[in-house]
């Protein structure tokens, strides 16, 4: 047996619904993986009666070539705890290999001295003290908080109040809704964010893209873990909370909140796979699908029944479900019967329907983000927005008005499904950097570009995919067949492990193995050489798509520049 990884959870995860302790193992392939197990709760239970803490219970994720040893602790021992665990997972392996065990009296020094840095009992007061009185708790490493955006109040641990000081009655819950899923996440929050602006509320939404207060960043980056949703939480001045909750973040700290109002998956695909023990798309729905479990009794759980691997949870709870399908009533006839909820596209109509009531929201034709019906993908996003802002209970109006105006600037939705136009040739950019994701921008591209147009397409990915994976990309560009692609390397931080050239050459190999003619395909250097190279050989009619976009101030600048209607 071999140490992986040490680190906390500090919120619900797969394991537990609170925080814990975790360290992950690596298990030879001729060694007993049970009996590693038993001697590792062994050494738990030896060092857990020395601590100044309760510590367990003990939980174990087992998946191929290892597990995820998990023990349960208070918010404020979780340092010390991981000491306590990564010590047992040292004994294990030395008794499994027939040598003495580390010093445990080392080991328990070490739990006191930690414990004694970080605990807080006056933190763990105001936490049950809230509970009790049914508010939300934030905590970390810095600072506390007690109810959320305009109903909340942040201290920090060296200064929290005495719970006599504490302003209870101004304190509370705001609506929040989480969204994961391996595709679309950034485009359904931005959308439901929307929602929210037009319904006159103060929206603090995270995604990949960074923090935002009513549609304007106020810290850029990546922020879709635990860290981002209590950032937003924290506001002063959020009314409603959108938070774009990624897998990574699930797996490496657990959610960022114990409770929401509405949460969605909006699919599951192959992205990611063999990372923390999540090796096929079963795992990989029950590490997304950890946001419904934790949607209030009287929230909704968002469920995209077109997808093959969400499509059972529709029958688990359903009356606090609202399904959502591009296939009209087909499959969720008998949840509408019933009374269920639903939204759902008829036709061309997106059509939501509650109690036996059913509302006419929009048509895709009036949808900028559906490019008259083409983007399929969008219009799921869409359908999957609707759902979440009737569970926060936006007017309809207002969901509506966001619906028609979402995509048609080009600051909206950046990164994704944005046009350009110039002298009667397209460019799409997006930010489908997976195969699920490819493939749905490929379909709509290869439907925009007609029985007249052609098709050029600039794709790269990042080093830290595997050769399947690349492989895969190159496969969703060639089945649509285009008549160019230009393969290009991501900036050096995206090499992740590989040497320049490499990736590009695995893109070649994938597309030659679908049978794309050699002389179709060129190299190029970057998105602005790519974008030249395309211009140079399209004709009006035609449509250049530039995949995994990740240059988005060089390419608009350019494109500006050149004088393309944006």
């Amino acid at each position: 047996m071999e140490l992986s990884d040490a680190r906390r959870l500090t919120g619900p995860n797969l394991q537990s619904d609170g925080p814990g302790a975790l360290t992950e193992v690596i298990f030879a392939p001729d060694e007993s993986a049970d009996a590693a197990i038993e001697t590792w709760r062994w050494a738990m239970a030896e060092i857990g009666e020395l601590v100044p803490f309760p510590l367990g219970p003990l939980s174990i994720r087992r998946y191929r070539g290892g597990a995820a040893l998990l023990c349960a602790a208070p918010i404020d021992a979780l340092y010390s705890a991981l000491v306590a665990n990564e010590w047992a997972v040292s004994a294990t392996i030395a008794r499994l290999g027939g040598c003495p065990p580390p010093s445990r009296d080392a080991a328990v020094s070490l739990v006191h001295a930690t414990y004694a840095d970080e605990a807080s009992p006056q933190m763990r007061a105001l936490a049950t003290e809230a509970t009790r009185r049914q508010l939300p708790f934030l905590w970390d490493d810095d600072s506390v908080s007690i109810g959320f955006g305009h109903r909340s109040r942040t201290w920090t641990r060296t200064a929290l109040p005495e719970s006599n000081e504490v302003p209870w009655s101004d304190l509370g819950a705001i609506p929040v809704v989480l969204i994961t899923g391996t595709n679309g996440k950034t485009t359904t929050a931005r959308l439901l964010a929307r929602m929210g602006l037009e319904a006159g509320r103060r929206v603090g939404n995270s995604s990949t893209d960074g923090l935002h207060l009513n549609g304007h960043v106020i810290d850029a980056g990546d922020w879709t873990g635990p860290g981002a949703a209590r950032a937003i939480l924290r506001h002063p001045e959020v009314e409603i909370a959108v938070l774009e909750t990624a897998r990574g973040g699930i797996l490496r700290r657990g959610l960022g909140v114990d409770a929401c109002d509405g949460a969605v998956v909006t699919n599951i695909a192959a992205d990611h796979l063999g990372e923390y023990g999540i090796f096929d798309l079963e795992d990989m729905a029950r590490a997304k699908g950890l946001v419904y479990s934790v949607v209030a009794e009287s929230g909704s759980r968002v469920i995209n029944v077109d997808d093959p691997h969400l499509r059972g949870l529709a029958t688990r709870e359903p009356e606090r479900a609202i399904l959502t399908s591009l296939h009209g009533l087909t499959g969720i006839q008998d949840h509408v019967n019933r009374g269920g909820a639903a939204v759902y596209l008829d036709g061309t109509t997106l059509k939501r329907v509650r109690d036996h009531r059913t509302d006419v929201i929009i048509d895709v034709h009036n949808m900028p983000i559906a490019h008259n019906g083409a983007a399929r993908h969008d219009v799921s996003n869409g359908l999957a927005a609707v759902a979440l802002a009737t569970t926060i209970d936006l007017p309809l109006e207002a969901i509506t008005s966001a619906l028609a105006t979402f995509g048609r600037a080009w600051t909206d939705n950046p990164g994704r499904g944005r046009f350009a136009h110039l002298d009667g040739v397209r460019i799409l950019l997006d930010f489908g950097h997976n195969p699920h994701g490819a493939d749905a921008i490929m379909a709509m591209a290869r439907r925009l570009a007609g029985e007249t147009g052609r098709l050029g397409v600039c794709i790269a990915q990042a080093g830290d995919r595997g050769i399947d994976d690349i492989h895969a990309l190159a496969h969703s560009v060639g089945a649509v067949a285009p008549e160019r692609v230009y393969l290009r390397d991501l900036p050096a931080a995206y090499h992740r492990g590989r040497p320049p050239e490499e990736v590009a050459a695995l893109l070649r190999e994938g597309l030659i193995a679908m049978k794309m003619p050699a002389s179709h395909i060129h190299r190029v250097t970057d998105e602005i050489d790519a974008l030249e190279h395309g211009l140079a050989w399209a004709q009006p009619g035609d449509l250049l798509v530039h995949l995994v976009h990740l240059e988005r101030d060089a390419v608009e600048e350019r494109l500006r520049v050149l004088g393309a209607s944006l």
